[in-house]
């Protein structure tokens, strides 16, 4: 036997298995390599992405990239990974003290290890640095291994063994010569290495985890010789990827605008006239769509994105949006019309991609066959342990990881699942992979905070330089904004192309590519072309009379107000009106807020009807601004920046209604901008708002222009309004009490922007864990809100024991349910746990379930909730924390109004 085949790469035995209780390493190796080939010459979509990265042929690039994914676990040939299973202790290391040898080895880092100390091992040409390639592999649990540059091979005995090095160099020569990998081709440039770094460290993850499934590489004894065995591995190969669904679907080759819609005779806007017609060009290509609110982008976007996957530029898309709503939205949506995308006798996968996927009722996740569930090599049970196996890893992949979205064909998410894919998180490369294959969507691309705003040009910039293609969704876009997108997507081409004159009109369709910006100015749709008076309100009073007359004439009405509690509050005022008033925040129980969020698609959305919607009062926040098909009779908003304000104003008479009563005014509630305004002008009017638009002086500007226009003129005038509030020199004469808040302001945005920087992957360096970034000790937020939020799971008391307050349906649906259960809120408000003595046991039973109550669960904040009547009747629901000080803070839950703090109700414990 060659000595190689002593060593074992699989060794996790079933009682149910008629099978060897161990795989060799060489075979696993080369089930890897098997699942990577048949992708790659399967999917010729793929090879070509790789192909270009790297510069070269199929011919070489296939039998490369084979090698490499061969080389995955080549750590394991070390007499420490050997030693974790005692009994398939390899003979030759006969004589070597066992019970000294330590078992706490990363076979990852190993790799990389014996990489460093002696690159030779690996058989590849000398005259590349082929260390950010090796890493991809190697780093196939999520994240690249540390590594050691310089280190001897000598250092590597007690890792390894002398029989572990030469058992290792033996395999890679033997399977090198197997792939008939060239000794020598054209360098590549060391930039081609590490911008294929990041695709490639996606690929192992995906072959491995397919590899590992026993399914379809059952576990095998070493009675072949490499070749014999290689030749039959390869026809698994090619069964596991069909079963598995990681082929793209066959793509329709035509699409007309009805086909997409769903309806005939549907005559298309300029902007989808234009993404018809205009000339693709070849290479990754960004392209940004302004368009007025409600004008159809987002069907102007697919039409777009079909005719890429047809051109060969991708061969799917992932709509990127700003909140969970608006996702579950656009699911809604696609999920109607994404199979016209693809041949009528395809099969095309669709995933909603963000952490509430599975308790959305229309979704239906396509499964890949699960592994075996297999226990860790392991001792210390760590679920992010390197040694975890991949064929357990594939089943949790199945079961519920979010990753998957990004190899479905058609993916909707939150724009947070896709900003993973640049952040130093664990497996992030698999969804780059998917990314980098897909067209890449993102909706409201202006109305993020300067922190994601960061993230999503780091974003587009990788995309750009793996040879993806973006399209950018706003309605209300500033030029600088637009300006620094396109800059980073140029950035990630590697070309150096100027901005040329942008024009002044809206709508406008920018396209770059590597033939630099073109600029189209488009017509508005005729028939939507419109001027919607503005109209101040100097108090929140006159607010309440307005919504109270509008409703008792049957408008339905929307008050936008920019805090949860003056959500709250304008809620109780109303309360007693006899209105129909309903609230929407982001403080609800999970289950609650998917109610209620269907309930208002319902009852405000484009198929709600008259007596639907007669009299009804939502009273909300910042929530339903974005990416929600809502339509309104009267809108009533707190004063906010100039664009968030065009954008609610495109959900007033945002559809064609007959018999409408009243006008389409849009009301501003407001301080008045006077000249001499108070460094407290704003926060005089609105205490808690203040903390949420820090830059008084852009809504003092804001205030000031729409009292002056007196009206949005749309689309016309959305242009002129937006540069007039963030235009190189629009704040320049403001109040002078207003500059210190604006420096302020403005040098918070630059340092979020900044840490933005640091905290993403660095695009130039490859997969390599060189930099600080990869610290596995830091969670890297996707939002700079995450280090200050908590997520509480409410809990029922009911004698004695604690239930989810979303009741299960069945006890297998508790993790469901505890899910359901869950708010986020700030951390300063409720930072630490309180439980009644009473019911610690019944708590801690509970959190032992550890399918219910993961290790990431438990840094969760149990809130025990007892049922209580409020002074109205209405069923609500109390409980407790603690905040500062050991202090307790009293909290109130109701269907209603959602999450409450108490006021004027704290006392020491």
């Amino acid at each position: 036997m060659v000595e190689y085949l002593q060593f074992w790469g699989k060794a996790q035995p079933s009682e149910l298995d008629n099978e060897p209780d161990y795989h060799p390493l060489a075979f696993h190796s080369l089930d890897v390599a098997a699942v990577g080939e048949s992708l790659l010459r399967s999917d010729a979509f793929l090879l070509t992405r790789f192909n270009s990265l790297l510069g070269m042929e199929s011919t070489l690039t296939v039998p490369l990239l084979c090698f490499l994914l061969a080389m995955h676990d080549i750590g394991k040939f070390a007499k420490r990974f050997q030693a974790k299973v005692p009994s398939h202790f390899p003979d030759c290391f006969v004589g070597e003290e066992l019970s000294t040898v330590p078992t706490d080895y990363d076979h990852g880092n190993g790799g990389l290890l014996l990489f460093d100390a002696d690159a030779s091992i690996f058989q590849l040409p000398k005259d590349t640095d082929w260390r950010p390639m090796i890493a991809a592999v190697t780093g196939h649990h999520g994240s690249p291994p540390k590594g050691q540059r310089g280190i001897g091979v000598r250092s590597l005995r007690s890792r390894f063994g002398i029989k572990g090095i030469n058992a290792a160099a033996e395999f890679a020569r033997h399977t090198i010569n197997l792939f008939e990998v060239p000794h020598s081709f054209p360098q590549i440039p060391d930039s081609c290495i590490r911008r294929a770094s990041f695709p490639l460290a996606g690929l192992a993850v995906l072959t491995d985890w397919i590899g590992s499934n026993r399914s379809w590489f059952p576990y095998q004894e070493c009675n072949f010789d490499l070749a014999s065995y290689w030749r039959d591995t390869r026809q698994r190969a090619q069964t596991a990827i069909l079963e598995a669904g990681v082929l793209p679907s066959k793509i329709s080759t035509k699409l007309t605008y009805d086909d997409l819609v769903g309806e005939c005779n549907v005559h298309p806007s300029p902007m989808q006239q234009w993404v018809q017609s205009v000339e693709l060009p070849q290479g990754p290509t960004l392209f940004i769509l302004e368009d007025e609110t409600g004008s159809g982008k987002t069907e102007s976007a697919l039409m777009l994105a079909h005719r890429m996957m047809v051109d060969g530029h991708a061969d799917g898309l992932y709509i990127a949006l700003p909140t969970l709503a608006t996702a579950n939205a656009m699911f809604d949506r696609l999920k109607h019309s994404y199979r016209r995308l693809f041949a009528y006798d395809a099969l095309p996968s669709i995933v909603l991609a963000h952490g509430a996927r599975f308790m959305h009722e229309g979704f239906k996740e396509c499964v890949l066959p699960a592994g075996r569930m297999e226990p860790n090599y392991s001792s210390n049970h760590d679920e992010n342990a390197c040694e975890t196996t991949a064929s357990a890893a594939c089943a949790a992949w199945v079961a519920s990881d979010n990753r998957r979205g990004f190899l479905a064909d058609i993916g909707a998410g939150t724009i947070d699942q896709a900003i993973m894919s640049v952040l130093p998180t664990r497996h992030q490369s698999l969804r780059l992979l998917g990314i980098m294959r897909h067209v890449l969507i993102i909706d409201e691309v202006h109305a993020y905070d300067s922190y994601l705003q960061g993230e999503i040009e780091k974003l587009i910039e990788f995309q750009a330089g793996l040879g993806g293609s973006v399209i950018l969704l706003s309605a209300s876009l500033p030029e600088v904004m637009r300006q620094k997108l396109s800059t980073h997507f140029i950035k990630g081409i590697g070309k150096g192309i100027t901005h040329g004159k942008v024009p002044s009109n809206y709508p406008l369709a920018t396209m770059c590519s590597v033939h630099g910006n073109e600029y189209t100015s488009l017509a508005g749709r005729a028939e939507r072309a419109r001027r919607i008076p503005v109209k101040f309100l100097r108090s929140v009073e006159d607010a309440l009379i307005r919504i109270v007359k509008a409703a008792e004439n049957g408008q339905a009405v929307l008050y936008l107000r920019n805090t949860v509690e003056d959500v709250l509050d304008t809620h109780r005022e109303l309360s007693s009106s006899g209105l129909n008033v309903h609230v929407f925040h982001a403080r609800f129980a999970l289950i609650d807020r998917l109610n209620i969020e269907r309930m208002i698609l319902d009852m405000f959305g484009k198929s709600s009807t008259p007596k639907e919607r007669m009299g009804q009062v939502l009273i909300a926040t910042q929530v339903v601004e974005q990416s929600l098909d809502l339509d309104f009779d009267l809108i009533i908003t707190d004063l906010a920046p100039i664009d968030l304000i065009i954008q609610r104003a495109g959900r007033l008479w945002r559809h064609h209604r007959p018999n409408r009563v009243g006008e389409p005014i849009l009301y501003v509630v407001g301080p008045k901008p006077v000249t001499h305004a108070s460094e407290s002008w704003f926060k005089d009017f609105f205490p808690r708002a203040s903390f949420v638009y820090e830059n008084h002086a852009l809504l003092w500007v804001t205030s000031k222009i729409l009292e002056e226009q007196g009206a949005i003129e749309s689309p016309t005038g959305v242009r002129s309004l937006i540069e007039s509030v963030y235009g190189e020199n629009a704040l320049s004469n403001i109040p002078p009490e207003l500059e210190k808040n604006r420096l302020t302001a403005e040098g918070n945005i630059k340092a979020y922007h900044s840490l933005a920087g640091l905290n993403t992957l660095d695009f130039s360096r490859g997969f390599l864990n060189d930099y600080d970034v990869w610290n596995v000790d830091n969670k890297t937020p996707t939002r700079v809100q995450d280090e200050e939020h908590v997520t509480l799971r409410l809990a029922r008391a009911s004698e004695g024991e604690i239930e989810p307050y979303s009741l299960p349906n069945t006890t297998e649906e508790s993790w469901k349910a505890w899910r359901l259960s869950e708010v986020n809120v700030a951390r300063r408000r409720v930072p630490l746990e309180f439980i009644p003595e009473e019911l610690r046991a019944a708590a801690r039973k509970a959190k032992s379930n550890k399918e219910n109550w993961t290790r990431y669960d438990l840094e969760k904040i149990l809130v025990v909730l007892r049922k209580d009547k409020s002074a109205d009747g209405q069923r609500q629901w109390t409980g407790c924390a603690i905040y500062d000080n050991k202090k307790m803070i009293y909290l109130r839950y109701t269907q209603q109004r959602g999450l409450e703090f108490i006021k004027n109700n704290s006392s020491n414990l």
